[in-house]
């Protein structure tokens, strides 16, 4: 059964795909993307012949500070994804309780314009087991990356 909650028609975060059904679960509900950021092993066995758009962006859930490029990589990914209408991306990590969601967390904040308690509330409203551990991460370099452009 696939493990993950919509957050807006665009936006979706949850746990690692199990099985090439996870995936078809996904694509079925209408995911046209996933950002992975699990750091085991990347999804593509799980994706052939879906046609989903898919970004491998590996990190461990181990309280470190991300690197700037990790957060650009998540984004460029997550702005191409939104430049088309009618698609809908999915930030997982393992468990979707740290990285997939303050991932989804930086996409509110940096493509949706989302003030931070907004784009926690929108998070914890479908997915209320979330950590969102990197999310102060993300406004640290989002502020360094925008300064005096950045809303709080």
């Amino acid at each position: 059964m696939a493990d993950f909650s919509i957050i807006t028609a665009r936006l979706a975060t949850g746990a690692r795909l199990d099985s090439m059904e996870d995936a078809r679960q996904r694509g079925a509900s209408g995911v046209t993307h996933i950002l992975d950021l699990t750091d085991a092993e990347d999804d593509q066995q799980f994706l052939a012949g879906l046609g989903l758009g898919y970004l491998y962006n590996p990190t461990a859930d181990d309280g470190s500070e991300k690197p700037a490029a990790w957060w650009e990589a998540s984004l460029a990914f997550a702005q191409q994804a939104y430049s088309s209408l009618g698609t809908c991306l999915l930030c997982h990590c393992s468990a979707g309780i740290n990285r997939g969601p303050s991932t989804s967390y930086a996409v509110l904040r940096a493509c949706c314009g989302l003030a931070s308690v907004e784009a926690v509330a929108m998070i914890r409203a479908a997915r209320p087991q979330v950590g969102l551990a990197y999310a102060g991460q993300f406004d640290a370099y989002w502020g360094t990356a925008n300064p005096g452009k950045v809303q709080t």
